[in-house]
């Protein structure tokens, strides 16, 4: 579920990205010097903002400021992509399902709108001599290719620098198809759909009569089985599933905020249960991401569920006034007067107490801790209140000395 499903939803989008970036170098030689950089593991965390993409780039013992710039769309082009992608069943079951639709990097499904921009529209930028003059540079060079094996992973970072989340995306789907049925899941090759999405299209009908149910001294019927034979799944693998299918239905009866279910975050996960260490190596191959990466979306995923694993890879793109709203409520409160507070991608930082919070796909603020130089570990205490996340940041740093 993890790997094939998500490759081929994002294949379309990684293609045209691949092509507009390649043809916005025009021939330069950094391209390809970009793409050893970027292999080498030059580039650090991607921060996607609205109208454009940065990352810290090292090279040749030296840290650069790489930035690709892109436009933004228009209120009126989402609106018009939004209309053309409420027309499509298989669009609207992806939307729903916290996914990205393929559809969205064809331009001929929304009237020439596409959320892959244009070569001509795609500008470079950085620290380094070159990208002051706002050429293709290694450093800039690095970062799109380094773009492009993200979107294969997730297409919310070309979203956030178009200027829109995945999840807001959504939201305007989610209105135009209110009190519609919105058809019938177009089958796979192979005859079959995907299980999250076709649930995402029956939840978003007209629900049936909720009825009187107790659920919590229902005992697992998982917890008397005996493993059965190989290759069949164990029985502990088939009481995690069984647990985690009753916490998302327990959200929905309740309807608390969703958490992005993803491919990523299943992955996460997965990996983040007692023996699921052991699959880490086959989890970076699926996902493209590190080990590394992973363990520490390990440790997001268990303070915070799919969103603080997703806020571990990258703080979700919410508007500057909700950033600066937040650094506000921090600054007010009294266990932050002695600290400065920062606004940098997406996230807010003290860099003198080494915390900082992020905003999550969820919608809370999730804590994190200076673990060394440049690197946040998650840090348990994700909230609604920034102030209090802000907290449980300090708290958890104060429990944990600074690594060198």
């Amino acid at each position: 579920m993890t790997g094939s499903g998500n490759i081929r939803n994002m294949a379309p989008l990684v293609a045209a990205w691949k092509q507009a970036f390649h043809l916005a170098t025009n021939g330069s030689v950094s391209y390809g010097k970009g793409l050893n950089l970027h292999r080498n593991g030059a580039i650090a965390q991607i921060h996607a903002q609205p109208g454009r993409l940065t990352a810290a780039v090292t090279a040749k013992k030296a840290t650069h400021q790489a930035a690709l710039l892109l436009p933004e769309l228009t209120e009126t082009q989402w609106d018009t992509l939004a209309g053309r992608l409420a027309g499509n069943t298989q669009a609207v079951a992806d939307l729903l399902a916290n996914r990205v639709p393929a559809a969205i990097a064809d331009p001929g499904h929304a009237r020439g709108i596409a959320i892959v921009p244009g070569a001509e529209e795609i500008a470079f930028s950085c620290s380094c001599p070159t990208g002051r003059t706002g050429r293709v540079c290694d450093h800039s060079a690095a970062l799109g290719h380094a773009v492009t094996e993200r979107l294969a992973v997730t297409a919310s970072v070309l979203l956030g620098a178009r200027g829109m989340s995945a999840r807001a995306l959504a939201g305007l789907v989610r209105d135009l198809v209110a009190d519609t049925d919105p058809g019938t899941l177009p089958a796979d090759a192979d005859g079959t759909v995907r299980a999250d999405q076709l649930y995402s299209l029956a939840a978003h009908r007209a629900p049936h009569p909720t009825p009187e149910l107790d659920l919590d001294p229902v005992v697992p019927v998982t917890t008397t089985l005996d493993d059965p034979p190989v290759p069949g799944p164990r029985a502990q693998d088939l009481a995690w599933m069984t647990q985690d299918a009753a916490d998302r239905a327990r959200a929905l009866l309740s309807a608390a905020p969703g958490q992005p279910h993803d491919d990523l975050a299943d992955t996460v996960r997965i990996i983040a249960t007692p023996h699921g260490v052991d699959r880490l190596p086959a989890a970076a191959d699926a996902t493209g991401l590190t080990e590394a990466a992973l363990r520490a979306m390990m440790i997001g995923y268990r303070h915070g569920g799919p969103a603080g694993a997703h806020a571990t890879l990258a703080a979700a793109t919410v508007p500057p006034s909700t950033l600066e709203q937040a650094a506000e409520a921090l600054r007010t409160s009294r266990t932050v007067t002695l600290g400065v507070i920062d606004i940098a991608d997406g996230s807010l930082t003290d860099s003198t107490a080494g915390v900082q919070i992020r905003p999550g796909l969820d919608g809370r603020w999730h804590p994190f801790t200076l673990w060394r130089a440049d690197e946040w570990r998650p840090a348990p205490g994700a909230c609604d209140d920034p102030a209090e996340a802000f907290r449980a940041a300090r708290r958890a740093r104060a429990a944990r000395p600074l690594r060198r």
